[in-house]
């Protein structure tokens, strides 16, 4: 037989062989001391604690176990060097025995969900996954599995994801494998198991009829390029940071001794395309790509590559890059942003322990609403006369990542300002009631008068109550895309009528979002979730002087959902004193009861009626109704940030539960997940917005 003969011989085999060595395992790593998460096939690295420590979580691919992590030494094991830094601790999540399964068996997806889910609740942070392989599509579909949290979702528990050689459009040589094998139980079939078992040697101590097992089961059909198993697979949810890293192998062509003269041929990592591996939906950064072009010339570059499928995930450029991203990704959890807050006499800015004054309140004013700007060099606040009599927008800005040093406080007069917002870094308010020109106002970052924003696409107004309030914009918060959300007024209704809610894009165009008819929206701002996409509304109803009650609108900002949740049972009236969001976007809303003015003992001698407030209560939104929940601290107003710390006023509701000022203590998370007080008579307070 010639020598090209023999080579053409050994294809079929040597594939069989890669696809093998590639995807196949390692010797089997030392179980770790179990804890609380351990069990289903999660295990922790090491002698780390849990709690207040960030997991890192290692999720191997297809034909392999968690032993896979191990480089070829057998010493330098790439969990253990995650494990090694500072408060974060490394698991590694087994699902061999589910094997040769596809990720959404119960035992793989599923299971990797709940293990994601443990790991979170047990330390406090968000868990960043590493995933090689088939491993990053477990991950994908575990990531979009329902948790316990009411309408929460695993994803909202994953700081970040890493993929390393996952095959986003399946592999092109488990398809020509598949061919190459032949219909199951076929003499092909047959024969070329014969042929690959004499190849023992390089097997590792798996014999190679169960590469051929893997190509016929389910795992092997779903990795063939383009299948319909990973186009069913629910795309990365557009808030969660996924990034990949991938191998390319520049592979010569050189066949007796005939070299190409188009040079060497990319093949990826030799059983994932560089193009499948970086066609996640998600992209956070630009993929990493490791490029081998060393000597090693055809099928050879293969096998003994450092960026081929089996070797990429432990070479050192690669661990080095996931053990950067994991102290990063543990430091943006760890340290507690930016909290603005206001008290009777002074705006200031907590970081952490430390308190920064920035600039005084006016004398006879109180601060309504402090809020940031996108990228957080900017901190604005809205503040009106104790007499009701007028109200002044201020701004201050920094550099990027530093302090306010002595800070240039810019001020407008907007005496019919409600709300103001930033749209990304652009400070904007409402307060322009003239039903013939509805607008926004906009306001210059280095000072100087304000300018008018028209809104178009607005319907005109219908019969409202009373001109003050007829075609009145009133600004409820920012929105996705650099929009913004609004009410507006422009149908009959009581102190004042509000009939839609509109979001209004860069270019003064307003869109409807939902008819929104009830008797008026509250004075309280808006309450956003953490990522901006949700907007807690308030809202009232007035019958009578007897029968009046306050509610919340929830406003999805993304799909314009506008759902208004049941009231609690209430005997008499009942008021909300706040509304807020977790760090996953479940709504939540505290209620306090006041029985109306039924009896003489409700008037005072000037004729004036007393209220009677009842115990404030919490409750959580759950699909059409408000669900009491087990809080017991009298909660007057709560912000959580996107990494999930919490600042919370706590103390008694003014006896004008519906004023919007709600005056109490503030307690924070600091960098360790510990709550302290922050300080004592806040007016208002902001968590500095999350950035990636």
């Amino acid at each position: 037989m010639s020598l090209a003969a023999r080579y053409r011989a050994l294809v079929p085999c040597a594939a069989l062989m890669l696809l093998l060595t590639l995807l196949g395992a390692a010797p089997t790593a030392v179980a770790a001391e179990p804890r609380s998460c351990v069990g289903g096939g999660l295990e922790q690295v090491g002698e780390e604690r849990v709690a207040n420590s960030m997991p890192v979580l290692f999720v191997h691919g297809i034909n392999a176990g968690a032993e896979t992590w191990r480089g070829d030494d057998g010493e330098n094991w790439f969990p253990q060097q995650v494990a090694d830094l500072p408060d974060i601790t490394a698991w590694t999540f087994d699902y061999k025995p589910a094997q040769p399964a596809w990720v959404t068996d119960p035992r793989i997806g599923p299971a990797l969900a709940t293990a994601i889910e443990c790991l979170a609740d047990a330390s406090g942070y968000k868990v960043m996954v590493v995933a090689h392989s088939m491993g990053g599509l477990a991950t994908q579909y575990a990531v979009s599995q329902p948790s316990r949290k009411p309408e929460g979702r695993i994803w909202q528990e994953v700081s970040e994801v890493i993929t390393i050689g996952t095959p986003f459009r399946g592999s092109p040589l488990a398809s020509f494998l598949d061919g190459l094998v032949g219909p199951e139980g076929s003499l092909q079939e047959l024969l070329l198991t014969r042929v690959v078992d004499a190849c023992l040697g390089l097997a590792k101590g798996l014999s190679f009829c169960e590469t051929v097992d893997v190509l016929r089961s389910p795992q092997g059909r779903a990795l063939k390029r383009n299948s319909l198993e990973i186009k069913k697979l629910p795309a990365w949810p557009e808030e969660l940071p996924v990034r990949a890293m991938a191998g390319d192998i520049r592979m010569g062509l050189e066949i007796l001794n005939l070299r190409s003269r188009s040079g060497p041929l990319s093949v990826g990592d030799g059983v994932v395309p560089l193009a499948s591996a970086t066609a996640y939906t998600n992209k956070s950064g630009t993929p990493q790509v490791l490029t081998c072009t060393d000597t090693l010339i055809g099928l050879r570059a293969l096998f003994f590559s450092g960026c081929n499928h089996s070797a990429i995930k432990t070479q050192s450029k690669i661990v080095s890059a996931v053990v950067d991203r994991a102290k990063r990704v543990q430091r943006q959890q760890a340290t507690a942003p930016d909290l603005a807050y206001a008290t009777a006499d002074n705006v200031n800015v907590w970081t952490d322990g430390r308190t920064k004054n920035v600039a005084p309140v006016p004398t006879g004013y109180r601060v309504r609403q402090l809020t940031w700007s996108a990228d957080g060099t900017s901190l604005a606040w809205l503040a009106e006369r104790r007499d009701g009599t007028g109200r002044k927008v201020f701004q201050v800005r920094r550099a990027r990542g530093q302090p306010f040093v002595t800070p240039r406080v810019r001020s407008w007069e907007c005496p019919d300002c409600s709300t103001i917002a930033f749209r990304d870094n652009q400070l904007v308010s409402d307060g322009a009631p003239d039903p013939d020109r509805p607008k926004l106002w906009s306001y210059p970052p280095l000072g100087g008068a304000r300018r008018a924003l028209p809104v178009t696409g607005l319907p005109s107004p219908e019969e409202c109550f009373g001109p003050t309030y007829c075609g009145r914009l009133q600004l409820l918060g920012a929105a996705p895309r650099g929009g913004l959300t609004v009410s507006y007024f422009d149908s009959v209704g009581n102190f004042p009528g509000v009939g839609s809610f509109f979001q209004v894009s860069r270019d003064g165009r307003a869109h409807p979002l939902q008819s929104f008819y009830g008797s008026g929206l509250g004075p309280e701002v808006a309450a956003a979730s953490p990522r901006r996409d949700r907007l807690a509304v308030p809202w009232y109803q007035h019958l009578s002087a007897c029968e009046e009650y306050s509610n919340v609108a929830i406003v999805d900002q993304r799909s314009g959902r506008v759902d208004r949740p049941d009231l609690p049972s209430r005997d008499g009236n009942l008021w909300m004193v706040s509304a807020w969001f977790d760090r996953d976007g479940q709504a939540y809303a505290a209620f306090r009861s006041e029985p109306g003015c039924g009896g003489d003992d409700q008037y005072a001698p000037d004729g004036q009626r007393i209220p009677r407030w009842g115990e404030t209560r919490v409750y959580r939104a759950s699909n059409v109704r408000w669900v009491q929940t087990r809080e017991k601290r009298p909660i007057l107003a709560r912000d959580v940030h996107a990494s999930g710390k919490t600042a919370t006023v706590v103390g008694t509701p003014a006896v004008e539960v519906s004023g919007g000022y709600h005056t109490g203590t503030l307690v924070a998370q600091n960098a360790a997940n510990a709550e302290v007080e922050v300080a004592r008579g806040v007016h208002a307070f902001a968590w500095q917005p999350a950035s990636r």
